[in-house]
């Protein structure tokens, strides 16, 4: 070949090649080339959805990044992200989820005719408000940390024991406790999960703790819960059950041993012989350790309906007195008085309730519940039933949660549920 002929090949080749570079770049090249190449689609159509079949395979494009140049709506995979970097982006959890309030009504059996005579009637029906506050300080898909409480105040309608006079109005304890939670285990709808309260922290705020020389309860608790899956937990029939299992530790820090309160002047003998005044309400001492153990089951009979039954007892070891206290007279002189050799200090309570609840909305749930909250042994030093005693009450109330309510009625939080584009379900 001549190198004339070279050079005209050459001068070919540069400018085929100099078209496609201005193609590239956006130029229109002259002479135009019959056909768009296949790797740049048309600005206003979604890139395709595989490369041409000329190029090696494309790389999966990395987390938050779009692929290719397209801004319109993407394929339906069932995701509602559809900009860039939505696809990390979760919603946002409010710091204080899970607040509530509770309005409960609480009657006992002998008030409504269940159960058997009783040689007195005292019945009773109390109405109660209660604000149970919580506070996430920490949360990941695997633990969280939080502080929640327990504020209540009640009013008794009736003339019971439990209350000066009708009609009265008295706080609760106030409880604080932090809490502890972290997945033990998790495989689809099995979980075990570990729950951890510490500290628990109980104020004497009620009547009765406030006047007895109580300052504060301190103590702790830990417990193992299990989810199993029924028919499954996209079910809505009875798609899971769970247990649980708490124990504890709590101890009192009182003023004395006994019962004692500062307004108190009642004149009584003392050791030595002489007649004080004394601040003491009780000869009957504190519990100095107490240890609470609670199981629960529950079942979800229904998305909307839940079945809770529980069972606990709790384990108090009470102060012990000295043995070698004399009281002394004056006429007759020193005597120490004749005491039981080995004097019972340990007591039990025992726990049975039995609940179903339900969620008439999102921000608003019922339960209906029956409770035994009792000590062990009865006035009779016979032993009662776990499941029935003079103390057994029914329980009605509605719950209100604080943090749906506030995503409903918030703007902010309204326009945060509005999807920007509409995407079917797959």
């Amino acid at each position: 070949m001549k190198r004339s002929s070279l050079g005209w090949v050459a001068l070919a080749a540069t400018s085929f090649l100099f078209a496609n570079t201005s193609f590239a770049q956006g130029e229109e090249p002259q002479p135009p080339p019959p056909e768009p190449p296949p790797t740049e689609p048309p600005p206003a159509t979604p890139p395709p959805a595989t490369p041409p079949p000329a190029a090696a395979p494309a790389p999966a494009p990395a987390p938050g990044l779009s692929f290719g140049a397209s801004t319109g709506a993407q394929a339906d995979t069932g995701k509602k992200p559809t900009q860039p970097g939505a696809a990390d982006k979760k919603p946002e959890k409010l710091k204080w989820r899970g607040t509530g309030l509770v309005w409960g009504n609480r009657v006992s059996t002998d008030t409504v005719g269940v159960g058997q005579d009783y040689q007195s009637s005292n019945p009773n029906y109390e109405m109660s408000f209660n604000l149970r506050p919580r506070w996430y300080v920490y949360d990941d898909e695997q633990q969280n940390i939080s502080i929640r409480g327990d504020f209540g105040v009640f009013r008794e309608f009736t003339n019971s024991d439990g209350t000066t006079r009708r009609g009265e109005w008295s706080f609760s304890d106030f409880r604080i406790q932090g809490a502890y939670g972290r997945d033990l285990a998790k495989d689809g709808d099995y979980k075990t999960d570990l729950r951890l309260r510490v500290p628990n922290l109980d104020l004497p705020t009620s009547k009765v703790s406030a006047n007895n020389g109580r300052y504060f309860a301190l103590g702790a608790s830990v417990g193992i819960g299990q989810q199993i899956p029924l028919t499954g937990g996209d079910q809505e029939w009875f798609s899971t059950a769970n247990g649980s299992f708490t124990v504890g530790y709590s101890h009192w820090f009182s003023r004395a041993t006994t019962p004692t309160n500062n307004d108190l002047d009642r004149v009584r003998m003392d050791p030595d012989g002489r007649a004080v005044p004394t601040d003491q309400l009780s000869a009957s001492a504190f519990a100095e350790h107490s240890v609470p153990m609670r199981l629960e089951t529950g079942l979800q009979i229904h998305e909307k309906v839940s079945l809770t039954t529980g069972l606990g007892w709790t384990m108090a070891w009470k102060y012990g007195f000295e043995d070698n206290t004399e009281i002394c007279a004056v006429a007759t002189g020193c005597v120490t008085p004749e005491r039981v050799e080995e004097p019972k200090r340990f007591g039990v309570s025992t726990y049975f309730s039995s609940e179903v609840s339900v969620d008439i909305t999102k921000e608003l749930g019922v339960a209906l519940a029956y409770e035994n909250i009792t000590s062990q042994l009865g006035p009779d030093s016979q032993r009662r039933n776990i499941f029935y005693s003079p103390d057994a009450a029914f329980f009605l109330g509605a719950s209100l949660a604080l943090d749906e309510l506030y995503k409903t009625v918030s703007p902010q939080q309204s326009a945060k549920k509005k999807p920007a584009v509409t995407v079917a379900k797959k």
